[in-house]
């Protein structure tokens, strides 16, 4: 909404995700805003409830396998809405090595406020990662 006017006058040359994801942001009211802010309270309320003093959620850093070199464009669309809707999550990404030659890795949650606890829990945790590593790849052969 803060260079709506550059856009309309300048009409930049975007790729086709970004400006789609440009006229989305042009069409977003105030009433858009104040549901967003809304829904954002409510999960931040939620994941605090849920993940208390000590909590941690393990989720996965993007929502499935790496796409694949030529890839069909609406797959590739449905990946990046896909790994877009994780990207504002605060957390550790954690790479745990490769599965049928691919990347995988995690990411760790805390409840808001709680760098200090996640960092520590990491670092305790990173030996025995590096172990699970090894695990998983051989595994993947």
């Amino acid at each position: 909404m803060n260079h709506g006017e550059w856009v309309r006058t300048v009409k930049p040359d975007l790729g086709p995700w970004i400006a789609e994801r440009v006229q989305e942001a042009l069409m977003t009211t105030d009433d858009n805003i104040d549901i967003c802010h809304s829904v954002k309270t409510e999960l931040r309320t939620a994941l605090t409830a849920l993940l208390a003093d000590s909590g941690v959620l393990a989720v996965p850093t993007v929502p499935g396998p790496p796409q694949k070199l030529l890839t069909e464009a609406t797959s590739l669309e449905t990946f990046h809405a896909r790994a877009f809707s994780l990207l504002s999550i605060a957390g550790v990404s954690i790479p745990l090595g490769l599965y049928d030659n691919l990347p995988v890795a995690i990411s760790l949650l805390a409840k808001r406020g709680s760098d200090g606890f996640l960092l520590n829990l990491v670092e305790t945790l990173y030996d025995t990662l590096k172990e699970e590593i090894v695990i998983a790849e051989r595994k993947s052969y």
